[in-house]
């Protein structure tokens, strides 16, 4: 799970990084520019679901087969 954390705190931070960029600097055309902040929206949003369907498959595989039992 801690990877799917850093890979969506790194995405997360490129996104910044990149609209702080183009704010000041413009490198891009706004074409461009949304273009790729959507790609990088569409890359965090995968994240997350992937890794939040890998933690729930996971649970759930431990509590049927009693790891995760409150006695």
């Amino acid at each position: 799970m801690r990877a799917g954390i850093g890979i969506g705190i790194v995405l997360f931070v490129l996104g910044i990084i990149l609209a702080i960029s183009q704010l000041w600097f413009a490198p891009w055309t706004p074409e461009i520019f949304l273009k790729v902040e959507l790609t990088v929206a569409a890359a965090l949003v995968i994240d997350l679901v992937v890794f939040y369907v890998v933690r729930e498959y996971r649970e759930d595989k431990a509590t049927r087969s009693g790891e995760r039992l409150d006695d």
